[in-house]
């Protein structure tokens, strides 16, 4: 059985946004590249397009994210 991947929505907070997953802000969809730490617990988020957000550690997210590991179609 081959192994590969697939994007599947998750709904993060603050803390638990990693880099890779994918946001989608005004219908575009924007894939966090770096996440920096900033005063009072929120998050500054950094997008591979050059544009940043940043969030409260309350605000919730429904993010797309890879995940490894899933079966492939059997044959």
């Amino acid at each position: 059985m081959a192994r590969n991947e697939q994007q599947v929505a998750v709904m993060v907070d603050g803390g638990s946004l990693r880099r890779g997953d994918v946001i989608h802000i005004g219908g575009q969809p924007m894939a966090v590249f770096d996440l920096h730490h900033v005063a009072g617990g929120a998050k500054r988020i950094a997008f591979r397009s050059g544009d940043v957000l940043t969030i409260t550690p309350r605000t919730a997210l429904v993010v797309l994210r890879t995940v490894a590991g899933w079966e492939g179609p059997q044959c």
